[in-house]
């Protein structure tokens, strides 16, 4: 049974104005979620070089299973599994001729080193395996570990456990071939498969090194004092393309320094060149999404994300070195996933050109203009090749992440999900708003039906992250899948609901992902977050007194920042797995009396802080196997609201990650929160 604080609450007598009254009960509504929930959510695509096939992750009633089409046809099932018991399933490989299908079950994509997670608390706690599945029915085990990849003739496999690469014949058990140092992060096949070229992370910095497969030995290209990332093989195989990363100082200014080079090596003469380093200014840090990786032309170019003008852009640079960088995608707008096409003459890549809340796959010549494939209806995120097809996994307003295929210039859709019977999602609208600075604010607006008449109870909605942007639309990550499920959810239940994309997140430019003083060095984003909630108090179809707040993870640390700030503001709020104390161990490099001065201001940045001020009732949930946020920051905050005599639940998830990976318990702690806010809104006053 949940546990529940309680401190004595005085509730105002309402006068005759009223607001709506929620149309369904609890067990309507949980119905409904569980209903939404159930609909396939596709992740992890893949596809093979050679052939017109494509895989991916499907999970449907919360049971994962790995689903292959060919050339965009209606897909079958490669594994059986039939539980919601939250084993992952995850790094997905095909063999150049799709014959082959790899695949991780267990372990855990963001902590690879941790023990695996064990969401359904069976009695021996799973770890990562690497499977085969040949011919679409032979199940084979290759031993434990991840980052499974197929060497070019797809005869052999190798992968990771820790610091050890092993390899294998495929289908065969593998063997562990070489033991290094540190986390083996990342693995690329030379294209003739003499060498794998492996990522390297020790901790303070990270390395290259190669195995070559011939003669089992083990070098390195010559390290420095970063971190050497994205190992790319040139397509004859005699070079090496790869970024070095160094993390600038704590208080450095972000146009202060020149913080990543661009470099290649000659695997024949072990010469290294320095081809580029961006100059001072946007861009001179690197970042880049998780599907924006080099990529070596046949024309002798190296492709690669760069911000220099202040928005995430493809960019191309002679491998001979020597020349200025020319950036193929359009100013203004970021770039989420690109790819080269099959013939090497084109790139296929996301953005958000245009519009800054939607998502198209644009094609572009290397020596052409760029041209829409997609429409807004479709909102496009991951790409993978299938032969010479484009698959992309899209969402919209009404379908969850699926993928589709370009193929014979048509897209084919091999699964089409749709929403259950009954059920009618409202148009989220897209809304702009002014935050306390000025700073301009995207949101989503999710409006109850018009037969349930207002003034209604509001809730502002905060995504984690920090670097996330939601659209109006299904979200391609299943947190914000179930996130935006919850949204409509709550919107059918009577409440308006505002998702906020505050600064610190992603698709508006590094200026508004690098704004000054955000999270622990001033929590500048909630201000955005606070200018929500005055957005919403000014809409005249919204109860002003009764706006309360949820979100996870940071969502979850600005929530306590609002309920610790502002409980005249939330009546109430959710916190799933949020940071609530930021303060950090001393930092290397800063003198002591720099240390004092950032220790402070970290505190001052934490919900903590202003605990004295907490006033509104507050719901938590945490899973106590958290990797990403340390359970304790949940169990601080219990501990200090209970000294406060603040009202709180709390509820825990035995064995469960942060991203919950079990359907059930995303229906639980959804439901704690429908009911939560029904009793706390329903009889709230100005704290």
């Amino acid at each position: 049974m949940p546990r529940r604080r309680t401190c004595a609450l005085v509730l105002s007598l309402l006068s005759c104005t009223s607001w709506t009254a929620h149309a369904q009960d609890d067990a309507s509504t949980q119905s409904r979620l569980s209903s939404l929930m159930a609909m396939p959510f596709a992740t992890d695509m893949v596809g093979a070089k050679h052939a017109q096939r494509l895989a991916w992750v499907e999970q449907r009633k919360g049971v994962r299973n790995v689903m292959i089409s060919d050339a965009g046809n209606a897909p079958h099932q490669a594994t059986t599994y039939l539980k919601d018991d939250g084993t992952p399933l995850w790094g997905l490989a095909l063999t150049p001729d799709g014959k082959a299908l790899a695949y991780v079950e267990g372990g855990d994509p963001e902590a690879l080193t941790a023990p695996a997670p064990n969401p359904d608390n069976a009695a021996y706690r799973p770890t990562a395996t690497v499977h085969v599945v040949r011919d679409g029915k032979q199940n084979t085990i290759s031993g434990q570990g991840y980052l499974p990849e197929f060497s070019p003739d797809g005869r052999q496999l190798a992968f990771a456990q820790g610091s050890t690469l092993l390899l294998g014949a495929t289908g065969s058990s593998a063997r562990a071939v070489m033991t290094t140092d540190g986390t083996i992060t990342a693995l690329r096949w030379s294209p003739d498969g003499t060498f794998v070229a492996l990522e390297i992370n020790r901790g303070s910095h990270g390395m290259i090194g190669l195995w070559d497969t011939k003669h089992s030995v083990l070098s390195f290209i010559p390290p420095g004092l970063g971190f050497d990332r994205l190992p790319t093989f040139s397509p004859d195989g005699k070079h090496l393309a790869f970024v070095r990363v160094q993390q600038p100082p704590l208080l450095t200014r972000p146009e202060n320094g020149q913080f990543w080079s661009l470099y290649s090596y000659d695997l024949t003469s072990g010469a290294e060149q320095l081809l580029w380093t961006p100059p001072k200014g946007p861009g001179s840090r690197f970042w880049a999404a998780d599907d924006l990786d080099l990529t070596w032309t046949p024309d002798g170019r190296i492709l690669f994300p760069w911000e220099g003008s202040g928005w995430l852009r493809i960019c191309a640079i002679s491998a001979a070195g020597a020349t200025t960088p020319q950036c193929l995608t359009p100013e203004q707008a970021e770039v989420s996933s690109y790819l080269l096409s099959s013939d090497g003459k084109s790139i296929f890549y996301t953005s958000n050109v245009g519009e800054l809340d939607h998502w198209r796959v644009w094609s572009k010549p290397l020596n052409g203009n760029s041209a829409a494939m997609t429409d807004a209806a479709a909102e496009a995120g991951s790409l993978a090749m299938a032969g010479e097809d484009l698959a992309v996994m899209v969402t919209s307003a009404t379908q969850t992440a699926h993928p589709i295929l370009h193929h014979e210039g048509q897209w084919k859709v091999p699964v089409t999900p749709t929403l259950p019977k009954d059920t009618n999602f409202v148009a989220p609208q897209s809304v702009q708003f002014r935050s306390e600075d000025g700073t301009n604010i995207h949101g989503q607006l999710f409006l109850p039906p018009t037969e349930m008449h207002g003034p209604h109870s509001a809730l502002v909605f905060v995504h984690g992250g920090p670097n996330r942007q939601m659209i109006p639309a299904f979200n391609a990550m299943g947190y914000y899948s179930n996130a935006y499920m919850m949204n409509q959810t709550l919107a059918s239940h009577g409440y308006v609901v505002l998702s906020v994309n505050y600064r610190s997140g992603t698709g508006y430019g590094q200026a508004f992902r690098e704004a000054d003083k955000i999270g622990s060095a001033g929590a500048s984003e909630y201000q955005d977050v606070r200018a929500a909630a005055q957005y919403l108090r000014a809409r005249p179809d919204v109860a002003s007194k009764h706006i309360g707040i949820w979100g996870g993870s940071w969502g979850g640390y600005l929530v306590g920042l609002a309920l610790a700030r502002d409980s005249g503001l939330f009546a109430a709020g959710t916190d799933f797995h949020g940071v609530h104390d930021m303060t950090e161990p001393d930092h290397p490099g800063l003198s002591p009396e720099e240390n004092c001065k950032q220790h402070e201001t970290e505190w001052r940045s934490s919900p903590l802080a202003d605990i004295a001020h907490w006033r509104a009732p507050v719901l938590l949930v945490h899973g106590d196997d958290d990797h990403d946020v340390e359970f304790e920051q949940s169990v601080l905050l219990s501990k200090a609201l209970t000294a406060a005599s603040v009202t709180h639940e709390d509820h825990i998830f035995p064995g469960e990650r942060h991203e919950f990976l079990r359907q059930q318990n995303w229906l639980t702690a959804y439901g704690w929160t429908i009911r939560f806010f029904d009793h706390y809104l329903e009889n709230a006053e100005v704290q």
